[in-house]
């Protein structure tokens, strides 16, 4: 397969062109094999990424003009565009697996928002509660459609990265069997002062919870629930549509 990759701005200063044309094996890719095969290609273009990094920037890249991820596909006679990162706040998130090292993470973010002049990291983590309605739960069971999840996540985290005093949003949401007290979601937030990290960190949180396509089953004690919506609970075996309960404490199971 062949793909046309365009480069921007430094990017292309540096690697003394605007486009380069890779070919990779098959007619489907991911968008990290194009990039990795774009900087083994262009010497420059890895120079240019390099010192990106050594300032704790990426780039970005989209395919086709959306905004994409490593895990992405791309398809023969697609466009893929690598950038460097736009002016504002930096944004990161996507789907994952295991746990969050948040000690790295908080000292990578704190680290690097101090020299732009930001003084608040704000730090959310949901995790899976153990009693809801008065019944024992058993475990979480999260899926994603992908790649629409993570690039919802994107889209929220950009979106927020951009408004006054933020300069850094990061999201990562779970997928697959989870106990309770483990973790399920990770939203972290700087800006210049406690006020705007905590407003916009709430914010991330409330649209992520009704727009990424992320769904849950809720495994219980007295029976397993599809959750959706604003706690909705389905039964799994197609009985009566359950709304949230009004007491202290009877919400979702996780915080996602």
């Amino acid at each position: 397969m062949r793909v046309r990759v365009r480069l921007f701005s430094m990017l292309r200063e540096m690697a003394g062109t605007g486009e380069l044309e890779v070919e990779l094996p098959g007619r489907r890719a991911r968008v990290e094999q194009v990039v990795q095969e774009a900087l083994r290609a262009s010497p420059g273009l890895a120079r240019a990424v390099r010192v990106l990094e050594e300032r704790g920037l990426k780039p970005v890249v989209m395919v086709n003009g959306r905004q994409a991820g490593p895990g992405d596909e791309v398809s023969d006679g697609d466009e893929v565009a690598i950038l460097p990162p736009a002016s504002g706040g930096r944004a990161e998130a996507r789907v994952v697996e295991g746990r969050v090292s948040l000690d790295k993470l908080v000292e990578e973010i704190s680290s690097r928002a101090s020299r732009e002049g930001a003084g608040a990291l704000v730090v959310f983590v949901g995790f899976v509660k153990g009693v809801v309605e008065g019944s024992r739960v058993l475990r979480l069971e999260y899926e994603a459609y992908e790649p629409a999840a993570s690039r919802t996540l994107r889209e929220i985290a950009e979106k927020h990265a951009a408004r006054e005093g933020v300069t850094d949003v990061v999201v990562y949401h779970r997928v697959g069997g989870l106990e309770p007290g483990e973790p399920t979601i990770y939203v972290l937030v700087a800006a210049r002062d406690r006020r705007t990290a905590f407003r916009v960190a709430a914010d991330v949180l409330e649209e992520v919870k009704h727009r990424a396509p992320i769904f849950k089953l809720e495994r219980r004690s007295d029976g397993d629930y599809w959750v959706l919506g604003d706690g909705v609970r389905v039964p799994r075996k197609l009985g009566e549509v359950r709304p949230p309960a009004e007491a202290v404490g009877a919400g979702d199971a996780g915080e996602a």
